[in-house]
């Protein structure tokens, strides 16, 4: 199967729309969508999709291109992968379909080490009557163990890198995996005598491991190294397990360890996810955002809980998230207070959650700072309706003038606005001159890109980035459409598509005359600088040719149809 033919296969069973829903919000606006672009921070929409043409652009960052550049800029991923990823959801099989990618080679036998190491770690677990009975001391049930498909590390230094080496792996292979560290005489297992909670992406694939200690050696948790599957900063424990809970309730409840999620899950609450012993970050909400834009923030109440908090619900509104927060007793985390309790005291605790007003105004005694902590937060929010509502909470439970809340507001407002300004400056829009206007003319309809072709000396286009394009897709132009053109595109050279196809500059019902009229002046500025050519020269003859052919442009009316 050859790769156009394919992708062309791909996008005839896949709709942008349906595919782009799964990741952002869209509104219908006109005959387009919008939504705020998955890709910057925004608090006016930017992001466009349109469904007439299958592309996306965002006029605030730039990114733009169909669905398989879309997919690929999301997930992070390669052309291969993503390729395997659309086909999949698509149903069409790859046989005969071989991918040469090296990356994606070595993803591939990575993904693989993976799994042979999960099933050893669960082997070993079922053959370890200690590790069995930790888990049961901390009040899991079996079926909780499988659910997450725990595991077991002993305590010899090679138990994973023999059993991988027998299966046929490489040392590069196992380092790279992340399972194994090199020692003096060879590599030696990094995990062992713990318990093992495999790292799992939004697939449900095997891509880390965190391992907990069952007695007081340090560290007490130990998580794999980032690698070309793994990237702390965009995995949430447990999400490929909560994901449809939480589409289905319309919330995620956050909190902070393994532990937390797995006795939450066994209690009944299974929209519960965690980030990997960090603060969440940007890639954990991109995640988050496919499936829900409501967060509550499950914390120990110990100071550590309360800052984690705070630092959590800036991003949070930043990135367009409404969110509680439930801080629980000191000495109690979400798992802590489970086996303690049980799920119908924390089923009832859920309620109390306090609004993102109330959990910054007691923050502290001092008012002053913890109402422009809460403007802070607010002014970054993304969601102007939501903005509007806390405003008028902060000023009702401030006993503040909300005159006055607005104009401190303000002050952050004008310094944001400025910097915005400066990060898109180098995304500002192409002038609509010939070069551009032409283009647009084919991107819009493609089937004028012969005309056009016979009609222009594409050296001639003054602009580089332009004149790339339409020598790129020349050899196209008998059979162009908007598939095969993006498939010989750079991701920038899309991007000006995907923007000229939202926004084509020239009233589309009068495609021909703009073709006709873009042409005549590129003619017009040709012919004008051979005759200052000729004048330099004093070539009296060819100056005399020239002013008349000029005159001949001028006169003619061109009615053939484009």
């Amino acid at each position: 199967m050859k790769t156009d033919t394919l992708l062309e296969d791909i996008k005839s069973r896949l709709d942008i729309i349906d595919l782009i829903s799964d990741y952002v919000e869209l509104k219908k606006a006109g005959q387009n969508y919008r939504a705020n672009c998955p890709f910057h921070v925004e608090k006016t929409p930017s992001f466009m999709v349109s469904p007439s043409k299958q592309i996306f652009h965002c006029f605030g960052c730039g990114a733009g291109g169909d669905i398989l550049g879309f997919v690929m800029k999301y997930e992070n991923m390669t052309f291969q992968e993503t390729v395997k990823l659309l086909a999949k959801k698509a149903g069409i099989k790859l046989s005969g379909y071989k991918f040469d990618s090296d990356l994606a080679e070595k993803k591939e036998k990575l993904s693989a080490l993976q799994n042979e190491a999960l099933s050893l770690f669960r082997e070993n677990l079922k053959g370890s009557k200690e590790a069995r009975s930790y888990l049961v001391k901390r009040g899991l049930k079996q079926e909780t163990v499988e659910a997450f498909s725990l595991g077991y590390a002993p305590k010899e230094w090679r138990n994973l890198y023999e059993h991988l080496k027998s299966k046929g792996y490489e040392d590069s292979m196992i380092l790279q995996a992340g399972l194994v560290a090199s020692g003096e005489d060879r590599p030696y297992d990094i995990f062992r005598s713990r318990i093992i909670f495999p790292i799992f992406n939004i697939h449900g694939d095997a891509v880390a491991f965190g391992g907990r200690a069952m007695d007081d050696s340090m560290p007490k948790y130990l998580n794999s190294p980032e690698t070309l599957l793994f990237k702390k900063g965009e995995t949430l424990y447990g999400l490929h397990i909560a994901k449809d809970e939480i589409r289905k309730k319309d919330y995620a409840m956050v909190v902070e360890g393994y532990m937390d999620v797995i006795m939450c899950y066994q209690h009944g609450f299974t929209n519960v996810v965690a980030p990997l012993g960090t603060a969440l970050t940007p890639g954990h909400l991109n995640k988050l955002g496919r499936f829900t834009k409501k967060v509550l923030l499950l914390f120990d109440g110990d100071d550590a809980g309360i800052a984690a908090a705070k630092r959590s619900l800036v991003l949070l509104y930043e990135y367009g998230f409404r969110s509680k927060v439930l801080i629980l007793p000191e000495q109690d985390d979400p798992d802590s207070f489970l086996r303690k309790h049980g799920s119908d005291a924390f089923r009832l605790r859920l309620p109390k959650a306090k609004s993102m007003i109330d959990f910054i105004l007691g923050l502290s005694s001092d008012k002053v700072d913890n109402i422009r902590t809460a403007i802070g937060i607010i002014d970054n929010a993304k969601d102007l309706i939501l903005r509007e509502e806390l405003f008028k909470e902060l000023a009702q439970k401030s006993g503040i003038k909300e005159s006055i809340i607005r104009r401190e507001a303000k002050k952050e407002e004008k310094t944001v606005q400025e910097k915005s300004l400066q990060n898109t400056s180098k995304h500002a829009s192409l002038p609509y001159n010939e070069d551009v206007l032409l283009l647009s003319a084919i991107v819009s309809f493609p089937d004028k890109a012969s005309y056009v072709f016979d009609n222009l000396r594409v050296e001639n286009l003054h602009n580089p980035a332009v004149r790339k394009i339409f020598d790129e897709i020349r050899p196209l132009a008998d059979k162009l459409n908007i598939n095969n053109m993006l498939s010989v595109l750079s991701d920038e050279e899309k991007s000006l598509v995907a923007k000229l196809s939202l926004h084509p500059g020239f009233d589309v019902e009068k495609v021909d005359k703009n073709i006709r009229d873009c042409l005549r002046k590129m003619a017009y500025h040709e012919i004008d600088a051979k005759i200052g050519e000729a004048k330099s020269a004093g070539n009296l003859k060819l100056l005399s040719t020239l002013l008349a052919e000029k005159q001949k442009i001028g006169r003619g009316k061109d009615d053939r149809t484009p």
